[in-house]
C-alpha cells in the first residue's frame, strides 16, 4: 500500500491485491471505521477497547496491546472462494500498538514508539498455473519517514498527526511517494480521513481545514490544506469510510457537508435523491442530533454515539444491503445496546463495544464480517465476544 511504488509492485501482488479487495469486499453484494472522541497528543492513552472496519475486515484493539482481527478471510481452490469460519483471532504477532484501523488495502497500525507500519493480508498463491491460494498475514513493514506519531486516521487516503501538532498525508500504493507534510498546518488536534480521500484537520483552536488526495482524478501533490470558512467551535470529528464529514461544536450542535446520500447527513431526500447522490456543499446544521459523543460514517449511513451510551442511526439503516434502498434522515435509536463506548462500520456492518466489555456486531455477514462464523445476517446486535 504505502511502501511500494509501481515499479517495486509484482504482478502477483497486483492480482492479489485486487483479489482481496474485489473477492473480500465485493462478493458482499455489492462493495476507522474507528469512532473516537479527540485524541491528546499522548500516544499511550486509547480507550480501554476500540473497534474498526473497513469492507468486510474487523479489528478489535484493547489497552494492554491485544489486537483480534476478523471478516473477509477467504481461501481459493479450483477458481473458488470459500470463507473460513471467521471468528475473531488474536494476532500475536503485533505488539507494542496503540492503534490499529483497517483501510481499503489492509491495516495501520501505530505504535508506541511513534511509528506508523503498513500490515498486509493477501494472498499465497500455490502455484503460478492456477490462481488458487490462502490468506495470509504479512509481517508488518515500517513507513518510513513518520516519527513521534500520536494519531493516524486511515480510509481511502491516509493522515497523522505527530506531536508536535503537523499533519503528514500520503498515497496509496503505486501512488506512493512518501509521507508529505502540509505546508500550512500547525497545532492540529484532530484528524479524520473519509471514505472520498478527503481529509478533515482540527486545529487546537477549533478552526477546520480540509485537503483533497485527488485533484481532478489525480493525485493531488499540492501539500496545502484550505480553511473552511465560518467553521469554528468545534471539538470533534466524525470517522468513518463515508462519502462526507460530520463536526460536533462545543455547543453541542452537530454540522454536516458531502454526499447525502440515503439522508446520511439528515438531511430531507427526495424520491430520486433516495438513489442518486445529493451533495451539501456547506456545513449544515443537523437538527436531530444533541448530546453527541462521537459519530462515525459509512455509504449512506451514519451512526451516532450519544452521551448516554445510546446508539442511533440516520440514512440507510446498517442491514439494508439489497435493492431497493429506502432511506430516511430520521434518527432512528439501535435496539438492544445501552452504554456503548466505541463503534464502527464497514459497508453494511456495524460494531459496538459496550461499557461492560462486550462486543456486539450487526448487519451484512456473506464474508463472516460479523465474527459469529453463522454467515447469516441480522438486522439486531448479537454478542459476538466479551474481551473483560
Amino acid at each position: 500500500m504505502f511502501l511500494r511504488s509501481s515499479s517495486q509492485q509484482s504482478r502477483v501482488g497486483k492480482w492479489s491485491r485486487s483479489l482481496l479487495l474485489t473477492g473480500g469486499l465485493s462478493l458482499l453484494l455489492a462493495a476507522q471505521s474507528l469512532a473516537a472522541p479527540v485524541t491528546e497528543k499522548v500516544a499511550e492513552k486509547t480507550a480501554e477497547i476500540t473497534v474498526s472496519a473497513f469492507g468486510a475486515s474487523n479489528i478489535v484493539h484493547t489497552s494492554g496491546g491485544e489486537v483480534w482481527y476478523w471478516g473477509g478471510l477467504f481461501d481459493i481452490s479450483d477458481g473458488k472462494h470459500t470463507y473460513r469460519d471467521n471468528r475473531p483471532q488474536i494476532i500475536k504477532e503485533l505488539k507494542d500498538t496503540v492503534s490499529v484501523q483497517s483501510s481499503s488495502v489492509g491495516p495501520v497500525v501505530l505504535k508506541k514508539d511513534g511509528t506508523v507500519w503498513q500490515w498486509d493480508i493477501d494472498i499465497k498463491r500455490k502455484s503460478q498455473d492456477k490462481p488458487d491460494g490462502i490468506m495470509e498475514f504479512k509481517a508488518p513493514k515500517q513507513i518510513e519517514g513518520l516519527s513521534n506519531i500520536v494519531k493516524i486516521s486511515i480510509s481511502n487516503g491516509s493522515a497523522a498527526i505527530d506531536k508536535d501538532g503537523a499533519v503528514w498525508v500520503w498515497h496509496p500504493d503505486y501512488y506512493y511517494t512518501g509521507p508529505h507534510k502540509l505546508t500550512n498546518i500547525t497545532g492540529a488536534k484532530d484528524i479524520s480521513m473519509n471514505g472520498d480521500a478527503k481529509l478533515l484537520i482540527l486545529k487546537e483552536d477549533g478552526s477546520v481545514s480540509e485537503w483533497n488526495s485527488y485533484n481532478n482524478m489525480q493525485t493531488n501533490d499540492n501539500y496545502t490544506a484550505t480553511p473552511i470558512k465560518d467553521l469554528t467551535g468545534v471539538v470533534a470529528l466524525s470517522a468513518g469510510q463515508g462519502r462526507n464529514h460530520l463536526v460536533i461544536k462545543k455547543d453541542g450542535t452537530v454540522w454536516g457537508w458531502g454526499n447525502n446520500y440515503g439522508g446520511s447527513l439528515g438531511q430531507p431526500i427526495t424520491t430520486a435523491a433516495k438513489e442518486l447522490p445529493t451533495l451539501i456543499e456547506r456545513p449544515t446544521l443537523v437538527k436531530s442530533l444533541t448530546d453527541v459523543s462521537s459519530i462515525t460514517t459509512s455509504v449512506g449511513r451514519t451512526l451516532v454515539l450519544k452521551k448516554d451510551g445510546s446508539l442511533w442511526v440516520m440514512g440507510y439503516d446498517v442491514d439494508e444491503y439489497n435493492f431497493p434502498y429506502t432511506g430516511n434522515p430520521e434518527l432512528r435509536r439501535i435496539e438492544g445496546l445501552k452504554k456503548v463506548t466505541s463503534i464502527a462500520m464497514g459497508h453494511y456492518h456495524a460494531l459496538a463495544v459496550t461499557e461492560d466489555g462486550k462486543l456486539w456486531a450487526w448487519g451484512g455477514n456473506k464474508a463472516g464480517q460479523l465474527g459469529d462464523a453463522s454467515f447469516k445476517s441480522s438486522k439486531t446486535p448479537i454478542l459476538i465476544k466479551s474481551f473483560k
